[in-house]
């Protein structure tokens, strides 16, 4: 075989997986618009029934901000969709979404548009990069960090549906600990805290944690260290946070990830393009998909303070019901 005959065999087989993924995406669309509920249905109709199969939801939340969490949440849901995974990443960041223009969208509407009741969910879902569907959220609304309950009662109604069409439901929280960003957290699977080797990071992210503690829900709680220089510096970061939640919360935190710093991930964001996308063979984007596969429950291994190989445990679901099965409970329940 020559060499241009071998170019053209792997450009049609790259041309082939794309148009695979496409039709995945678009089916996973096509399913949302038929489950969509309408928006005078009551807060208590069969919307917020759990179904038989949920998709599992993690948060994931820091904080305060600049720590890469956004960007950590996009490009994970693009290594859970390369892997065929029905992936839907909802922009929760309610008045300053940016998920899209980090992956080069212009969404025709956001979350502000279905709280306003002026669309659907269904009509506002855009195809990410790689395969995964796209909840975009509202950027520069101040109103929409603090949504009142009749606003949240209808998103709500119109989110439902997306406990049963996807696999993995990733969650870009806003950063902080504000109300609405931790009602979201504590109905997840999963809560991913991010933060970064600085002190001011570190001392944010256990200020989440315990907002979320204090909230008095069983949840899962997991580290991801970013923009570390090395595993050393990721495990020792770990050590020191996870300490003093055992002695102060009374929680285990575990470690999801170390993320190397790379300026791969600045260029990425200057050209909106992801930089698994962009960067495949970067370390960063090795430990990202890494992260994909312990989501998937697939065997990975992690270094320990000791530099042994040790396997992590699959993720094991805590909670009954969809996320937002379980999130329309404590609203509902608070009378928000």
């Amino acid at each position: 075989m020559t060499v241009d005959q071998a170019t053209r065999l792997r450009e049609l087989a790259e041309q082939h997986e794309t148009s695979r993924k496409e039709r995945a995406s678009a089916e996973l669309g096509e399913r949302a618009r038929k489950t969509a509920p309408p928006l005078g249905s009551s807060p208590r109709t069969p919307a917020f029934e759990s179904p038989t199969r949920l998709a599992h939801a993690t948060a994931f939340v820091s904080g305060k901000g600049g720590v890469g969490k956004s960007n950590l949440a996009l490009n994970l849901a693009i290594a859970l969709g390369c892997r065929g995974r029905r992936v839907v990443l909802f922009d929760a960041d309610m008045g300053m979404a940016n998920l899209d223009v980090l992956c080069g969208l212009t969404p025709t509407g956001t979350l502000e548009d279905v709280v306003r009741g002026r669309t659907t969910l269904r009509e506002i879902l855009v195809q990410g990069p790689g395969g995964f569907q796209l909840v975009p959220g509202a950027s520069g609304v101040a109103s929409m960090a603090n949504i009142d309950g009749l606003g949240r009662r209808r998103l709500l109604k119109q989110l439902a549906m997306l406990d049963t069409v996807a696999d993995h439901l990733l969650i870009d929280m806003g950063a902080g600990i504000s109300s609405s960003v931790m009602s979201f957290a504590a109905a997840a699977d999963r809560v991913v805290v991010v933060t970064t080797p600085e002190p001011t990071s570190m001392t944010d992210a256990y200020g989440a944690m315990k907002a979320l503690v204090s909230r008095g829900r069983e949840m899962r709680l997991d580290l991801v260290v970013n923009m570390a220089h090395s595993d050393a510096e990721g495990l020792d970061v770990h050590k020191r946070i996870s300490r003093v939640a055992r002695k102060f919360l009374g929680v285990e935190l575990g470690l999801a990830a170390v993320i190397p710093h790379d300026m791969l991930v600045s260029q990425a964001v200057r050209v909106r393009r992801p930089v698994l996308l962009e960067s495949p063979h970067a370390p960063v984007t090795r430990a990202i998909d890494r992260l994909a596969r312990q989501l998937e429950g697939l065997p990975v291994d992690r270094f320990d303070e000791g530099s042994a190989k040790q396997p992590v445990a699959p993720p094991k679901d805590v909670k009954q019901g969809g996320f937002f099965h379980r999130l329309a409970g404590s609203i509902l329940s608070k009378g928000r």
